[in-house]
Formats: structure tokens, sequence, C-alpha cells
């Protein structure tokens, strides 16, 4: 969101050559930043082992099977099934401001597509659709 302030505030009202240049520059070093910041303020995170251990620790909880009694941190069902247990007792507003929380990537996309002219004046709900699908593919 920060990458896309920065570049409506100042990509596209420059057409100078050493602007774009320092634009890009700052974009890519606060991407390379925020990509290795994890590295760099966990040590233990350059330990190949500790990354095994890791990885095998994800698989076995990605592929265990949930059910009556499995916590929430031995299978990924389970863990679901939790995040999702205030929707069996909230009311039907409760279940309304969800509705509404979620729709706020939609609204997002909705930026993304006009604000930067991605849609080529196309405004047709199918168009919409669509990119919301491949937005949240990504997400996902």
């Amino acid at each position: 969101m920060i990458l896309l302030l920065v570049y409506g505030s100042y990509g596209s009202t420059s057409s100078d050559p050493n602007a774009y240049v320092l634009l890009s520059f700052s974009m890519w070093f606060l991407v390379v930043s925020w990509l290795f910041s994890p590295f760099l303020f966990n040590p233990s995170g350059f330990e190949w082992q500790k990354i095994v251990d890791d990885w095998d620790d994800w698989a076995k909880w990605i592929s265990s099977r949930g059910g009556i009694g499995v916590p929430g941190d031995k299978s990924w069902e389970s863990w679901w099934e939790e995040e999702q247990e205030h929707l069996q007792y909230t009311g039907l507003s409760g279940r309304f401001c969800e509705i509404v929380l979620s729709f706020r990537f939609f609204i997002y996309q909705y930026g993304i597509v006009y604000h930067l002219q991605i849609a080529n004046k196309n405004t047709s709900i199918m168009m919409h659709l669509y990119r919301f699908a491949i937005l949240n593919f990504k997400f996902v």
C-alpha cells in the first residue's frame, strides 16, 4: 500500500529520468529491506537445520487432519475451526460485520484497478470479478 501511495504521489507526475531512477531505486530498496529484515532481526533464521525443522513442522501441521479434541496447533483444520468458531455464537449483525470486513479486499482491488488505470476504461462487472478472483488467488 505504501508503494502505491509513493507511486501515486511522485511516479506519474514527473517525466524526469533522474526522478524515475531515484523513485525506482527507493522502492526496490524498500522491498529488499522488507524481504530480508526477518533474517537480520532473527539471526537463527540463517541456520539451515532450523529451516528444515520448521519446514517439517509446517508440513506435518498442514497434512494432519483435524477432529474432535485435536488442538489448533496440531492441525490446520482444527486451527481453521477455532478461527471461525466465533461465527457460530454471533448474531446476524456480527456476521454482517464479518462480511463488511471481508469486503475491504474488493475495495482495495477497485482502487488498484481504477487509480492505476489498469482497467483501460472497462467498467463491466465481469472485469471486477475476474480481477478480484486473481487478487484473492495471489493472497492465498
